[in-house]
């Protein structure tokens, strides 16, 4: 009897400290990733975001004419897409080598680009270059400052099985040895505090090869068709 009752309170304490973890818990699908996505686009930039409602005032450069070189595109911009677990349950998820989307989990997407529309005879699509970076949310610890990057990457680095977030890389129509150099293209990674680190140096290098006259002399802008942006999202 008396090794019963130790056998019912050791499950009984088992089932509670699962009970308390689940609670401590946010799963993927349940994180609300707005405020992040706002927080990750710069005041002088054109926006466009979509699926979560966010909208912001844009203008894009419209022709029929396909670019050859980046003085015809426009200014860098950024587009953000959220794909939520709860409705996009097996999207091949943007950015991650094929992995589809989870019903528990959320991603978020972030392209900077510069773009130019082409008008086609039955459909318009958009060419551009530039990089973007891709978050895989599977769970987040309750009460982590979810539009705060470096929170989040020190949660995953000192509670991993409460936060687990994954990350990465990719670059559009660029190519150099001055890329190669300061920008790494990434899938698939883990991001804890060195993740953070690593996607922060890429993220400063690629800006300053952009930005830099004498940097990006050294690197080839060939625009590319951007098939993951809709003309309609530029213009919203």
């Amino acid at each position: 009897m008396k090794k019963t009752k130790f056998s019912i309170l050791a499950i009984l304490s088992v089932i509670a400290l699962m009970t308390s973890c689940s609670n401590d818990i946010v799963q993927g699908d349940k994180i609300n990733l707005d405020k992040l996505a706002k927080n990750l686009i710069s005041d002088n930039e054109l926006v466009s975001s979509t699926n979560k409602g966010i909208s912001f005032e844009t203008k894009k450069t419209v022709t029929n004419d396909i670019p050859l070189s980046r003085d015809s595109l426009g200014s860098m911009r950024t587009v953000v897409k959220i794909f939520n677990g709860s409705d996009n349950a097996g999207l091949t998820i943007p950015g991650f080598g094929g992995l589809k989307l989870g019903k528990d989990e959320t991603n978020l997407n972030v392209y900077y680009i510069e773009t130019k529309v082409i008008n086609r005879a039955t459909d318009s699509i958009v060419y551009g270059i530039g990089y973007s970076v891709h978050y895989l949310f599977k769970r987040v610890k309750k009460g982590i400052d979810i539009s705060n990057l470096p929170y989040i990457a020190a949660s995953v680095q000192l509670e991993s099985k409460k936060t687990q977030v994954f990350y990465c890389l990719q670059t559009y129509g660029i190519k150099g040895i001055n890329l190669v150099r300061y920008f790494k293209p990434t899938v698939n990674k883990n991001f804890d505090v060195e993740g953070f680190g690593v996607m922060q140096s890429s993220i400063d290098g690629i800006h300053n090869v952009l930005g830099d006259s004498i940097l990006s002399k050294s690197v080839k802008f060939t625009p590319e068709i951007l098939k993951f942006v809709k003309p309609y999202e530029l213009n919203q």
